[in-house]
């Protein structure tokens, strides 16, 4: 109650019916609640709930990734679904706030599929076991959930089916977080096999795509001519994509870049603009110099020229006037693959076309490099 007197948005995400409303009940659940809260207003819930100690475990999670407010470091939702489970609330019997059933539905089976995964018990629709006894009868939960919203699943339910579902309403993880999830088991790695098998042909015919995503805070500088310079220092720029409002809004929605806050902060910043470079050059990680924080954090990366990123970063703000604020400025895919998925998100049903017109140009320039330089 009193987050909401103050403002602040928040939801208890699942089980809202178990949260123990009196003294006696409080004594004796031995579960905890998870709690999805507007990350602009974590300090005054900490204050509220530093007010009222108490025996409950709550799991505080936030919109924007806080320190403390994440698993393992990472936003439990990414912060364009934790905004929509936050705008859709409503009121639950228990005396909580609740998403509303067709956004409680779509996160639960969020939590399912990439959370929990083999544990959630719900048959896998491929040839990985899942768990025999899991903690709750999930797949029963969701068939009620679904009668409840109206949404309509694919049957049998398997984590194949719901991936799917997810993905056709843009509820899925975005790939380049599917790779990054802390937990990784040998459902994370299937579906992000099915993404390479189901991209190959254009990995294999562009090997060397790159595709970065220049945000609003280089926009708002003036930075962009820039950027676009020192990518071509390091790569050949194939084009240029200045995005609408609704490629924009897909991209967050379907691309980590960082998580699309800057850190310590709470705004999006959303991408405005995207160059698509390729590399000529590659150079493998293992023969560059490379710190081991960037092999520790990148693992799949294979052309360190991929790093090129972070020197554009810290060049970028080696320029910053006095009083401007730190800029990220821009995000990049660290494979052909991820180069694939940006291509996908930016362009959507043009992507085919667009690699196309981007092989026939990677052609030309191949031959172009190939011809033998006359003398002066």
């Amino acid at each position: 109650e009193q987050l909401e007197q103050q403002g602040i948005p928040a939801v208890v995400l699942r089980w809202a019916e178990e949260v123990p409303t009196t003294p006696f009940e409080e004594a004796t659940f031995g579960g905890d609640v998870d709690l999805l809260i507007d990350g602009r207003g974590l300090k005054q819930a900490i204050e509220i709930a530093a007010g009222q100690p108490g025996p409950v475990k709550c799991d505080l999670y936030t919109s924007t990734g806080h320190r403390g407010t994440t698993y393992r470091k990472m936003p439990y939702y990414p912060p364009v679904l934790a905004e929509r489970i936050l705008a859709d609330r409503e009121p639950h019997e228990a005396g909580v706030l609740v998403p509303g059933t067709k956004t409680q539905f779509r996160s639960l089976a969020y939590h399912l599929v990439y959370h929990k995964g083999l544990e959630s018990g719900i048959v896998s629709g491929c040839r990985l076991e899942s768990c025999s006894r899991p903690s709750r009868n999930y797949p029963e939960l969701l068939v009620k959930l679904a009668g409840r919203s109206g949404e309509e699943c694919e049957q049998p339910i398997t984590l194949v089916s719901l991936h799917r579902w997810l993905k056709k309403r843009g509820w899925d993880m975005p790939v380049d977080l599917l790779a990054r999830w802390p937990k990784q088991t040998s459902w994370h790695q299937w579906l992000l096999e099915q993404e390479v098998v189901r991209l190959r042909k254009w990995t294999m015919r562009l090997p060397g795509l790159l595709v970065f995503l220049i945000r609003d805070d280089a926009i708002q500088f003036g930075l962009a001519d820039g950027i676009r310079e020192m990518l071509s220092e390091k790569f050949s720029v194939l084009a240029v994509e200045k995005l609408t409002q609704r490629q924009s809004e897909t991209v967050m929605g379907r691309v980590r870049g960082g998580n699309w806050i800057e850190h310590g902060k709470t705004a999006l910043v959303p991408p405005r603009e995207a160059v698509v470079c390729y590399d000529f050059d590659p150079l493998p990680v293992d023969s560059a110099r490379t710190t081991s924080r960037e092999r520790s954090s990148y693992p799949l990366v294979e052309n360190a020229n991929v790093f090129h990123k972070h020197e554009i970063r810290e060049r970028l703000n080696r320029r910053r006037r006095s009083g401007q604020p730190r800029i990220h400025g821009l995000h990049g895919s660290d494979t052909a693959c991820e180069a694939q998925h940006m291509l996908e998100d930016v362009f959507g049903a043009r992507s085919d076309s667009v690699n196309s017109g981007l092989a026939a140009l990677v052609t030309g320039q191949v031959v172009d490099r190939s011809r033998p330089r006359r003398a002066g």
